[in-house]
């Protein structure tokens, strides 16, 4: 019987290494998703891709960040208790993916020591980025494409490191995405890279996919790679009864998505659709040319109104729309002080 015991447990770990189950991540330091309650002020920015100068400008405009005198690649937080969302796709296209992940990288220490917070999540080109496309698309491709993903590469390289290191399992870069959150639900609102799934599931269903898949450590298969899912889905946003069931099964009020420039409107602009969705994906980066930069600003008043808007580095900024914080997105001394009046 003992032996049996033994011959089982070795079986299970073959099998299970062979299934490629390899990446041991700490759930309770880097949870699948995020949730935030109770902020006076957040921003939101999409895809950089590589785009470090409208980046830059992005963040001074949103007035959360500033460059540093000190290092060209390195921002300020002067953002105080602001929650700054990273949608994802901060890699590829643009000259700087590395120097991107180095900024947001120092930016979650710089904004925890001020008391605000950097989110950042995965996006559908960190997953390419581990799983060999990218590389492969930098080899491989005919069109002018291939200079896209190439810049990547070299964005590592010229810094002196070597690109498979770098984003292994053991590399800097590799174990920072591999511990991204999914996504980020703050005041009731849902930030995501893609957009809502074609098959709606609760936040745990979702999440625990993730972790699984995560877990499993290929990138070529399952959320990262499916198109239904929520880093890579386009068009959901023209099924009302999709959007409406999707809220309704992950109990938000909205969802802001990056991933598809001009999703809701013309390319290189923040639009909304009915308070409930809104597209954030600009095109910053200047192998698109459709922005200088953008991102979505959230206050909140002490009425609890929270207010929507679109800020631009080198155009007006745009109220969107403005609705009530759910009584869920209170936190908990917030519901006291209101009981109280």
């Amino acid at each position: 019987m003992k032996k049996l015991k033994i011959f089982a447990f070795v079986l299970v770990t073959v099998l299970i290494s062979i299934s490629g189950y390899a990446y041991d991540r700490d759930w309770q330091k880097f949870p699948a998703w995020v949730e935030v309650t109770g902020a006076t002020r957040i921003c939101a920015v999409g895809d950089v891709h590589g785009a470090f100068d409208e980046l830059t400008s992005t963040l001074e405009a949103l007035k959360i960040a500033r460059k540093s005198p000190d290092h060209p690649f390195r921002f300020e937080w002067i953002g105080n208790d602001s929650v700054l969302v990273m949608t994802g796709d901060l890699c590829d296209r643009g000259l700087h993916s590395k120097q991107v992940y180095d900024a947001i990288m120092d930016l979650e220490t710089r904004a925890k020591q001020k008391g605000g917070r950097v989110i950042a999540l995965v996006g559908n080109h960190e997953a390419m980025l581990l799983n060999g496309q990218v590389e492969d698309w930098a080899k491989n491709l005919t069109s002018h494409k291939k200079q896209h993903y190439q810049n990547t590469l070299d964005s590592f390289t010229r810094d002196g490191l070597d690109f498979h290191e770098a984003i292994s399992e053991k590399g800097l870069y590799g174990q920072w995405i591999r511990n991204r959150p999914l996504f980020a639900i703050v005041n009731g609102y849902m930030f995501v890279h893609g957009g809502l799934p074609n098959r709606p599931v609760t936040r745990s269903t979702l999440a625990a996919d993730f972790q699984d898949d995560i877990t499993r450590g290929d990138w070529k298969k399952g959320i990262f790679m499916n198109h239904d899912q929520v880093l890579w889905n386009r068009d959901w946003w023209k099924n009302d009864q999709l959007i409406q069931k999707n809220l309704k099964v992950l109990g938000i009020m909205g969802v802001a998505f990056g991933h598809t420039i001009g999703a809701l409107s013309q390319k290189g602009k923040i639009a909304h659709k009915n308070s409930q969705l809104i597209s954030i994906d600009v095109g910053m980066t200047p192998a698109y040319g459709n922005s200088k930069g953008g991102g979505l600003l959230i206050t909140t008043t002490s009425n609890g109104l929270m207010i929507f808007r679109a800020v631009y580095p080198d155009r007006p900024e745009e109220i969107l729309f403005s609705v009530r914080m759910p009584a869920s997105a209170y936190s908990n001394a917030n519901l006291r002080q209101r009981s109280i009046r």
